[in-house]
């Protein structure tokens, strides 16, 4: 188990953060993690969910790596059947009913709000679209529609199968992906099940590169139970981890190649609203 998990499901201190955008990384960071990531296909960056900087991040890596001579393809952890309405969205104009049209849909709505369909993954989506205007990106909703007889192993590797189709059909695409810091995971097994495999694990013949990036210090909206109720804002326990990043070409210990620990996030709420 992921032992930031564990802390934050035992923290009962809950702040609500406010709106404001989420600060710029650090560009000389940023510029590392560009060299190092080159030569590799695929980025799998994992987070945890229901903050306002990791989605900025990656909107401003997309905006990086795409350009108007091959595809970038962004995997977002959002359910198969909100495709449509993503597609549509990323062909509109952006006003305020395009948006509205895109939060129609169940994945939006839902009562379980466990920081996937936040404003900020609403202000991600809103920046591939404004990137795509002059490139060529692909934004693909790799989830599965919800299933409660579907296990996670089976999910893990649902999701990779739709990203390793797509990459397939475009030979000449990069992959990027966000979705939680387990199934980013490239490492051959789980803590819990030595037969589990992650969705990273699917790709690690895409020449895949695994960040996990999430902050040491401020607030996150998070669930810490399948009651809906425990979805809320909460504050990250204090810890030891040192802001920064850190590259390497090996997996580490958190099943991830490197890692990028904020020196603060806020809580992104649900773009629903309250």
């Amino acid at each position: 188990m992921n032992p930031m998990r564990g802390l934050l499901g035992a923290c009962t201190l809950l702040t609500f953060s406010s709106l404001a955008p989420a600060q710029a990384p650090d560009a000389t960071d940023m510029q590392s993690l560009l060299t190092k990531i080159e030569d590799h296909r695929v980025l799998l960056v994992g987070e945890m969910h229901g903050t306002h900087e990791v989605p900025a991040l990656v909107g401003e890596i997309a905006a990086t790596l795409a350009n108007t001579d091959r595809t970038l393809i962004v995997g977002l952890e959002i359910p198969r059947n909100e495709q449509a309405r993503i597609d549509s969205f990323l062909k509109s104009a952006g006003s305020e009913s395009d948006r509205v049209k895109l939060l129609e849909g169940e994945f939006w709505q839902r009562d379980y709000q466990d920081g996937r369909s936040s404003v900020a993954m609403l202000e991600l989506i809103e920046r591939l679209r404004q990137i795509a205007l002059k490139s060529k990106i692909r934004v693909l909703a790799i989830d599965i529609v919800p299933d409660a007889k579907a296990t996670g192993a089976a999910r893990d590797q649902a999701m990779a199968k739709m990203l390793l189709a797509a990459l397939k059909k475009d030979s000449d695409a990069k992959g990027m992906v966000l979705a939680g810091n387990f199934h980013t995971r490239v490492q051959d097994g789980a803590p819990w099940d030595p037969k589990h495999r992650f969705m990273g694990h699917y790709l690690l013949d895409q020449s895949v590169y695994a960040i996990e990036v999430m902050g040491v210090s401020g607030n996150m909206w998070i669930c810490t139970d399948p009651d809906a109720t425990s979805c809320k804002s909460r504050d990250i326990p204090a810890n030891k981890l040192q802001a920064g990043l850190v590259l390497e070409d090996a997996v580490g210990d958190r099943g991830h190649h490197a890692h990028w620990w904020l020196p603060s996030t806020s809580a992104a709420l649900p773009a629903k609203g309250p």
